[in-house]
């Protein structure tokens, strides 16, 4: 009998140690965000510092470049420099050849973590991944973010 109520209580805690670590793993999922609904944008601050997937939805015909920035604002137009690094940039395969499309990027097993913050565009300049052109109010983007 005693051997039987050891068991169980180290069952017990077990499961409330589970418990215990799946709601502090929780805790820090800021969750999916996203574009204001019915609107498009050419870029998009999100929160938080370490980002597991992206959706990336374009409305209009044209090449472009996904760029991810450690950064709390999209650097100007042009070249960008240390104050704002580029830690991703990754050509949108089909957007030059469909005015309309969405490409999905998991990242959930590599994750982007940033220091400063997250800041996402889509470029539009030939120059591709050495310089920046945002795309006009043409985007949506879905993040899910820890």
């Amino acid at each position: 009998m005693t051997r039987i109520l050891a068991i169980a209580a180290i069952l017990t805690l077990v499961v409330w140690a589970l418990t215990v670590c799946i709601a502090r793993a929780q805790t820090n999922v800021q969750g999916n965000q996203h574009t204001t609904a019915g609107t498009l944008e050419g870029s998009h601050q999100f929160t938080g510092n370490k980002m597991t997937g992206l959706s990336v939805t374009w409305h209009s015909q044209a090449s472009r470049w996904l760029m991810i920035f450690d950064s709390q604002s999209l650097p100007a137009n042009g070249t960008f420099n240390a104050q704002t690094p580029l830690i991703v940039c990754q050509w949108v395969q089909g957007a030059g050849n469909q005015p309309d499309g969405t490409l999905n990027f998991d990242w959930s097993a590599h994750p982007v973590i940033v220091q400063t913050g997250l800041t996402v565009a889509l470029s539009i300049n030939a120059a591709a991944c050495t310089a920046l052109t945002v795309d006009g109010n043409n985007n949506w983007f879905a993040g899910q973010m820890q």
